[in-house]
């Protein structure tokens, strides 16, 4: 079953250890610290963007999809990577920016990835193989 994935934005600017939200279809909604993925899809959804843009209010519109891996929350995993993992790179979104997630040097869209990482307010990715 597919983990929807978002950064709740309230328990980051709180400070809050735990501030990636986990939905899986079905169960209660987690929070956790690292989250990681397989077969990503990077999901905007148009009309809460434009809204979000329109009122100048952000609003969960943007969501990593893809089959759950690994969940940490903070009592488990302390560190949150600032940098991206040999073999990946940082993908970004900004609503007022464009309409998807891209590639943090190249500003490509990033719409698919093999592997995905959240780690705190940082999104990770990875196309093909990933070798240490």
């Amino acid at each position: 079953m597919s983990a929807w994935v978002h950064t709740h934005l309230p328990r980051l600017q709180a400070g809050d250890p735990d501030p990636i939200s986990v939905k899986i279809p079905g169960q209660r909604i987690a929070y956790a610290s690292w989250v990681s993925l397989s077969d990503v899809e990077f999901k905007v959804h148009e009309a809460g963007r434009r809204r979000c843009v329109r009122e100048g209010v952000r609003n969960v519109h943007a969501w990593l999809v893809g089959q759950e891996i690994l969940r940490l929350p903070s009592r488990d995993f302390i560190p949150v990577l600032d940098f991206p993992p040999v073999g990946f790179r940082q993908a970004l979104y900004d609503p007022f920016r464009g309409p998807t997630f891209v590639d943090a040097k190249t500003l490509a869209p990033v719409l698919r990835a093999d592997l995905a990482i959240m780690s705190g307010k940082n999104v990770y990715y990875s196309v093909g193989e990933v070798v240490a």
